[in-house]
């Protein structure tokens, strides 16, 4: 069966098991989609763009996706630093149990902004899943 809806939940899984990570920001301010209406700098949001699903002679064999990352910080150098262990969380990284399996996540890009008086460093991420 195939359960790639669930690549967001084991994406945060990777990342709240990162020892670096989680010297610079908190597990209760990593969020999907949407951060809390309260939350304080420094906090993470990651979501999905999509999954392709990839057949091969009508038999589903893996699904491509893709999720951004998204750190935001009101210090610049921190929402680097915050950027730089997530991208040590994830790139290369494989997963696997029961329920899925993850193949090398690979960094598709980065670009930083500025928002209001936030520093955002949004990072591009791919893998393929069954």
């Amino acid at each position: 069966m195939d359960n790639s809806i669930l690549a967001g939940k084991y994406l945060r899984k990777i990342l709240i098991e990162n020892e670096e990570l989680m010297e610079l920001i908190s597990a209760n301010k990593i969020f999907p989609l949407l951060a809390n209406a309260d939350t304080t700098f420094p906090f993470i949001v990651y979501s999905r763009n999509n999954i392709t699903p990839v057949y091969t002679k009508d038999i589903l064999t893996d699904n491509n996706a893709v999720f951004t990352v998204i750190v935001v910080s009101d210090k610049y150098t921190e929402s680097l630093d915050i950027a730089n262990a997530v991208r040590h969380s994830l790139e290369g990284y494989r997963y696997k149990d029961e329920t899925i399996n993850i193949y090398p996540i690979k960094l598709d890009s980065i670009s930083e902004e500025t928002m209001d008086d936030a520093y955002i460093q949004r990072m591009m991420f791919s893998f393929s899943v069954n």
